[in-house]
């Protein structure tokens, strides 16, 4: 997959079940990067030891090379099954990018996820966290977390931002709030075979105002375009999002006011962005993720090869939910984003 900004271009390739994947970008500044916090911000999105998560455990070490003109970081596939999906040739299964895959090309071997995989978040976290880094040494700081997991709410920025959501990355946590709720919804699923999705919540701090533009230099459009580069992605929302359209323009706008001899806002329900540039309050977005669709349940296909209806139960190892480690994909996702849009901007 390949993305184009204002100065940042990048192309990931590789596919799930290659010996490898990786990510080339040209136009990223120069910056050191710290061994240890890389491995750390590439432990969050890691296989574990938990009901949500895949049994396919990658060491996920990169190799990176840094030039003035050019990024380039490759990771090893050391842990691949491709006999897992033997039985399912020719059956594409529901949900997945496998019979729309077909439909362009033909093709009937759908092991794995192929270039759709979120096998590919790997090489791209390596670049968001390069893109963090450069971020950071401007003052600004990108923080993500889970905010509900199927029927369970726990902790929203809509509540106010809270150095708990800012800071829970860091502290190698995924959620701020109802984390036994959450993982309880998730072994219930599981239990069951199936899988549940849910609600990712990315703030960003310390951006200065009038960052971004109009048309198709819109910040909103340039995060959106990169955050639907997680295959699990289904919507996105900036600051209230979808309840604004039951609003009144009175209920919605943000009153500003002066505190201190500095411009405040009274509250952020448009997200930190008007007409495509930042405000100089808090960015905040929420990402909707759907349910894995690979799931043990029998589901309902069809064999493209024999032309007939299928039933077919998928093997394999799968997420019963992608979301916990779908979170540093997201921070990684919106800094390249936010910092294409600050270069273009010169600062």
């Amino acid at each position: 997959m390949k993305w184009k900004g204002d100065r940042i271009a990048f192309e990931v390739y590789g596919t799930s079940h290659a010996p490898e994947v990786g990510v080339r970008a040209m136009g990223l500044p120069t910056v050191k990067i710290d061994a240890e916090a890389l491995d750390r911000f590439l432990d969050r999105r890691r296989a574990k030891a938990a009901a949500y998560s895949t049994k396919r455990f990658e060491a996920d070490l990169p190799e990176i090379q840094s030039t003035a003109n050019l990024f380039h970081a490759v990771i090893k596939n050391t842990n691949v099954r491709s006999g897992d999906y033997a039985d399912l040739y020719g059956v594409p299964r529901p949900s997945h990018a496998d019979y729309a895959a077909h439909l362009m090309d033909g093709r009937l071997d759908f092991s794995g996820g192929g270039e759709f995989s979120g096998r590919l978040t790997a090489p791209l976290c390596v670049l968001g966290f390069a893109a963090k880094t450069a971020l950071a040494e401007r003052g600004i700081r990108v923080a993500a977390w889970v905010s509900a997991i199927g029927s369970v709410k726990g902790a929203t920025y809509r509540d106010g931002l809270t150095n708990e959501m800012l800071s829970c990355g860091e502290r190698g946590e995924w959620t701020p709030a109802k984390k036994d709720e959450m993982l309880a919804e998730i072994e219930c699923a599981a239990a069951e075979k199936d899988s549940v999705g849910g609600r990712i919540e990315i703030a960003v701090t310390g951006l200065p105002g009038g960052v971004g533009g109009g048309s198709f230099g819109s910040l909103e459009g340039k995060i959106a375009s990169l955050a639907y580069l997680v295959p699990a992605v289904k919507g996105v929302a900036f600051g209230a999002g979808f309840d604004l359209a039951e609003m009144t323009g009175s209920r919605a706008n943000d009153p500003l006011r002066y505190e201190g001899g500095e411009v405040t806002f009274e509250k952020n329900d448009a997200g930190g962005i008007n007409g495509g540039l930042s405000n100089g309050n808090a960015l905040t977005l929420a990402v909707a993720v759907r349910p894995t669709p690979s799931i043990g349940k029998k589901q309902r296909s069809i064999d493209l090869v024999k032309k007939e209806d299928r039933e077919i139960e998928i093997k394999g190892r799968h997420d019963a939910c992608i979301v916990p480690r779908a979170v540093p994909v997201l921070e990684a996702a919106v800094a390249i984003a936010v910092l294409d849009a600050l270069l273009e901007e010169g600062k």
